[in-house]
């Protein structure tokens, strides 16, 4: 029994000093950061990222902790993602995704450039670029700062929208309104036309609509007849249709 005890005693020691080493050698000088990088980055400057974090070169390279370099980093408005990555024997890499330019708000005496999850990453007092979606909002924002989120619930039902449509079918989008307070959706074409979509249900029939809309209008172009007011959706049945006549 005593034989059994001094066995136990014995390799338990024996354990420890083993966690003990490999303890002080993964703090020891051998994995003292020399170099830190950053990647994904293409408009945020590499100090700027590396300030963020808060990690220096002479640290161990264990003691930099993912959690909080990540959440760091990721208050920058225009990180979407951030990781720490440890390289052996000496490096830190901060790995970054950034946010692009999805779509523009307009706001009062500015525009307000969001992202895919309506995440302001820039103002401008010009229009930016007719290429991508402009969305107005009912009420209008105000006092918006970079890194919120402007009409997230908004943004993501329009882009559910914006990702079925073929480019031609974008091209003749003048613009989306969304009211914020009925959560419901105005698509207004480039000939005028108010495609009144109404709220996330039956998606898809919807979606279905604005293709037949928009050949609609060049039927109606085509033949010289009266334009198109608006096309109601909202409700099932057929779509409610008005023209200038």
């Amino acid at each position: 029994m005593k034989s059994t005890s001094r066995r136990f005693f014995s390799a338990a020691i024996f354990l420890l000093l083993i966690i003990l080493c490999i303890y002080f050698f993964l703090h020891s000088s051998f994995f003292q950061v020399d170099t830190i990088k950053v990647t994904g980055n293409s408009t945020i400057p590499q100090q700027d990222i590396i300030d963020l974090a808060g990690i220096e070169t002479g640290i161990k390279l264990f003691e930099a902790n993912e959690n909080l370099v990540s959440k760091a980093v990721e208050l920058h408005p225009m990180v979407k993602e951030a990781q720490l990555v440890r390289h052996l024997p000496r490096t830190l890499e901060i790995k970054v995704t950034e946010r692009v330019m999805w779509a523009v708000i307009p706001a009062i005496n500015e525009f307000l450039i969001i992202d895919s999850e309506g995440v302001c990453i820039n103002k401008s007092l010009q229009f930016p670029t007719p290429e991508i979606p402009v969305i107005t909002v009912d009420p209008v924002p105000q006092q918006i700062i970079m890194g919120q989120a402007v009409e997230p619930q908004g943004v993501d039902f329009i882009r559910k929208i914006w990702d079925e449509l073929s480019e031609q079918e974008r091209a003749q989008i003048s613009d989306f309104h969304f009211t914020s307070t009925s959560q419901e959706l105005i698509i207004y074409t480039a000939e005028g036309t108010e495609i009144r979509f109404g709220k996330k249900e039956r998606l898809d029939e919807k979606l279905s609509v604005i293709s037949q809309v928009f050949k609609l209008e060049q039927e109606f172009l085509e033949a010289g007849q009266d334009a198109l007011v608006y096309v109601d959706v909202r409700y099932k049945g057929q779509p409610v249709v008005k023209t200038t006549s």
